[in-house]
């Protein structure tokens, strides 16, 4: 699970949350602003465990809807700001499939949404949890059903797309108001108490005014695109105070969350800052909305205890078994030291001196920041474990076919790529698509546009971009092109 990635809600939360507990008002009425702190107490509540685990993994709560955005809020946006969905959503049917939501059959929710009813008003209100950012899925052809896996990258998922779709249209007063929401919850069929927060609009997009000042306090050089966020910077925004947001944009991929136990006991995070999955997983759960006093530990444990044994995902397509063969002796040689499960830096953080990658995600933290991380605690937690490193940690490869695009930034679209030199490594391409290019190892990226969906160009001279290092005779760099398709095939086992 990754910190950071829908850090901004815990805002919208709290702003949609203030507006429950004074929804017993008349419209007429002007009610004060409740304190958070009240806040979680008035709505806070026990949190089921989803049997089977998968189910708890893909719609559980992390607590995040304790002070969660009211469902039929969450319904009626679409309808009230439709003309800015991605181009060819429709507002009635899966209204967020354009960002990159996974919808299933039977459920009003995409993945990664949970729901729970209100003590007291009743309402239901809904919040995020990690599986929204770590499911992805998988096409053999443009014209191919999807599949969907579990634990991966959401890489088709754009979170800054969503969240600017959010605040435009909370806090366009000629969008969302009591004339818009009515007509919306008429369409929906939105009765009694829930209809009331339709005349609670101006207080949430007045609340909603500094939370996003602060969002986009967040440096940006160009936009992240799906399957990425700037991590540190939404924390040191939301989390930790205006002055722990860096001067430099530091864009990251989301990671694969599978087979937690074989990392159990060692750092977590791309640059190994996480001392443990406790911590990282409060910091989810914080960043995603929930009260600090509020964390369901019961919870995240039902949902790490499904993480620890999820397999990575099986490689769906054809393997050379003959010239995967000859490829393991490769992996061997050139990365089974940092990479493989006898090597003997695996999980070590490698310094940047040496691996030459993009440095803003390791120059984004500062030690005053990791101080002040550690400072933060809660009933039943507290962080002490987070510090600062000089670098990116050495992680398994498991799974690592469905991992791409590559590098901790995202910046190289394939393991051919990859194993090029960074000249040859490609500038620039397009993110977001869910073809799989099977010759490459990687996914489809040289592609703009699919009917009405346009992928997003990514852009390797911009800051937090680079795609350089990870290259040498060490990492692979001396291989000939035979070798590299030997090397290819054989990570398609792992």
């Amino acid at each position: 699970m990754k910190r950071g990635a829908c850090v901004f809600g815990r805002y919208v939360a709290v702003a949609a949350a203030a507006v429950v507990a004074i929804a017993g008002c008349s419209a007429e009425t002007e009610a004060e602003e409740p304190s958070s702190e009240n806040t979680e107490e008035a709505i806070s509540a026990a949190t089921p465990i989803l049997s089977p685990p998968i189910e708890h993994f893909k719609y559980g709560s992390i607590g995040a809807d304790k002070l969660g955005v009211p469902l039929v809020i969450f319904k009626a946006i679409p309808l009230v700001c439709s003309d800015r969905l991605p181009p060819g959503s429709n507002p009635r049917v899966k209204p967020l499939a354009g960002f990159g939501f996974i919808y299933e059959p039977g459920h009003d929710l995409p993945i990664g949404f949970s729901k729970r009813r209100a003590p007291i008003v009743g309402t239901e209100l809904i919040g995020n949890n990690c599986s929204v950012c770590h499911t992805s899925t998988v096409r053999a052809s443009a014209s191919s059903e999807r599949t969907v896996y579990f634990g991966a990258p959401a890489t088709r998922l754009d979170l800054e797309s969503y969240q600017n779709f959010l605040f435009d249209c909370i806090n366009d007063p000629s969008r969302f108001n009591t004339t818009t929401l009515n007509r919306a919850f008429d369409e929906l069929g939105v009765r009694g108490l829930d209809r009331i927060l339709a005349y609670k609009s101006s207080f949430m997009r007045a609340f909603l005014e500094d939370t996003k000042t602060k969002v986009e306090s967040v440096v940006r050089d160009g936009p992240w695109g799906p399957g990425r966020d700037d991590a540190i910077g939404l924390s040191g925004a939301m989390l930790l105070g205006r002055e722990f947001v860096p001067s430099i944009p530091a864009p990251v991929d989301f990671p694969a969350v599978w087979n937690q136990k074989l990392r159990q006991g060692h750092a977590l995070h791309w640059d190994g800052a996480a001392g443990t999955a406790f911590e990282r997983n409060v910091l989810v759960a914080l960043g995603a909305g929930t009260p600090a006093n509020g964390i369901p530990f019961e919870s995240l444990n039902a949902v790490q205890g499904f993480l620890d044994t999820l397999p990575s995902p099986k490689y769906p397509f054809a393997i050379d078994q003959t010239l995967a063969a000859k490829g393991a002796t490769l992996f061997q040689t050139h990365c089974n030291d940092c990479h493989g499960q006898s090597g003997s830096k695996l999980f070590a953080v490698t310094d940047i001196s040496g691996l030459k990658t993009d440095p803003n995600r390791i120059d984004s933290v500062s030690q005053a920041g990791i101080d002040r991380m550690n400072s933060l605690s809660g009933y039943g937690w507290r962080f002490d474990r987070f510090k600062k490193t000089n670098g990116y940690l050495n992680s398994p490869l498991d799974g690592i076919w469905l991992r791409a695009p590559y590098l901790h930034n995202g910046s190289v679209p394939t393991l051919r790529d990859l194993l090029k030199p960074p000249a040859a490594r490609p500038r620039t391409f397009y993110r977001g698509n869910d073809v799989y290019d099977t010759k490459n190892v990687g996914f489809v990226s040289n592609v703009a546009s699919e009917g009405a969906t346009r992928y997003t160009l990514f852009d390797a001279a911009r800051a937090g971009n680079d795609n350089g290092g990870h290259y040498g005779p060490e990492y692979g760099g001396d291989l000939t092109e035979d070798e590299i398709d030997a090397l290819l095939e054989y990570m398609k086992t792992l």
